[in-house]
């Protein structure tokens, strides 16, 4: 007798997921194209929320940093998503 992998079973649920992962990581690819490298090692996660983009960062000494990119970030972001940008917040990762 053999299995089905889970991950072959269609789910409606799993599938959404992992497409939200996947816009994440594009995001998150972008973001990094537009910053010093130094400063994109340290970028960690980008999320979208309502008209906020909320960018991740591992360290107060990067997200200080980050600020300073937050115009360049908009500008590049905007046009490419669905519903408009309107702000970037700098988190730190617990």
């Amino acid at each position: 007798m053999s299995f089905k992998p889970i991950l072959e079973f269609h789910n409606l649920a799993i599938d959404k997921l992992v497409e939200q992962v996947k816009q994440q990581q594009d995001l998150l690819s972008i973001v990094k194209r537009v910053l010093p490298e130094n400063l994109a090692e340290h970028t960690l996660h980008c999320v979208i929320h309502d008209v906020t983009l909320l960018i991740y960062t591992d360290m107060a000494v990067w997200a200080s940093q980050l600020r300073f990119y937050q115009e360049t970030i908009l500008a590049t972001i905007t046009p490419l998503v669905e519903k408009p940008i309107k702000r970037v917040q700098i988190r730190l990762q617990k």
